[in-house]
């Protein structure tokens, strides 16, 4: 029953991760739900006029989903930018929806034509995504400066801190390696080992400040945690502290020299 059950508990903790990683989309479907019935129900820019209610509520589905989307698409990718270029590229946000929705109304709508009606839009849009930056921007800074009278601690967070957290409470220690396995990450440890729902790049990113290096398109280990360093017919292999031997593809061994374990 041993195998059993380690297969009856892997299955309930990937469910589980599955069901966090669908969590993430609960705030812009919520957004979009109440959006468009609000929306429908006030049918703003003349669609009250325009369009009765059932047209008009697949109307500003249709546009309130198409805006949550490309918002949460630029989000994605301008999530690690500065601030100013965040704020820069909104008006390239603005064009591009701007573009969508214009040729929404104009299949609707069929006076809605013309390049001033764009520019209307493309202002609108870009306007009101200003006006969402300025906010959450002013929302951090005043975040961060209440944060500020508060004392440091005296001690800095480990550089794996919030990767951590990811981990089940009995199998959080030291990292030895990771390990990925199609969507997921087996994740090594002195205190044993998890399987997270996560990407591999992603928990590199999450690791950077941490000792570690990537040595294969699947694995990632700790440098303090190497134990030996194997060369063989031209095949690099690395002994983990865990006791299992990780590959060093060809891609990845200047890395593995330049931290210095092949010295």
């Amino acid at each position: 029953m041993k195998n059993g059950d380690a297969w009856v508990t892997s299955l309930g903790e990937q469910q589980a991760l599955a069901l966090r990683e669908w969590q993430w989309l609960f705030v812009p479907v919520v957004v979009w739900v109440v959006l468009t019935v609000l929306a429908a129900l006030a049918g703003p820019f003349e669609t009250y006029d325009s369009l009765t209610f059932l047209p008009r509520l697949a109307y500003w589905a249709l546009v309130v989903g198409v805006s949550v989307g490309i918002d949460a698409g630029f989000r994605w990718v301008l999530r690690h930018w500065p601030i100013v270029w965040r704020v820069a590229a909104r008006l390239g946000y603005a064009a591009v929806l701007g573009a969508v929705i214009h040729g929404i109304n104009s299949a609707v709508f069929p006076a809605w034509t013309g390049w001033g009606r764009l520019f209307w839009l493309v202002m609108i849009v870009w306007v009101v995504a200003m006006a969402v930056e300025g906010m959450v921007a002013l929302m951090k800074h005043v975040t961060l400066a209440n944060h500020a009278d508060i004392p440091a601690e005296a001690e800095t967070p480990a550089p794996d801190a919030v990767f951590q957290q990811r981990l089940p409470h009995d199998k959080r220690g030291t990292l030895i390696r990771l390990e990925a396995q199609d969507h997921y990450l087996n994740v090594v440890t002195t205190a044993g080992e998890a399987l997270i729902l996560m990407r591999m790049s992603d928990a590199e990113m999450e690791l950077a400040g941490f000792a570690g290096l990537r040595v294969h398109r699947s694995h990632w280990i700790a440098a303090a945690q190497v134990q030996d360093v194997n060369r063989a017919g031209g095949r690099l292999t690395l002994l983990m502290a865990d006791g299992c031997t990780i590959p060093v593809s060809r891609s990845f061994r200047s890395g593995v020299d330049a931290a210095g374990l092949l010295a």
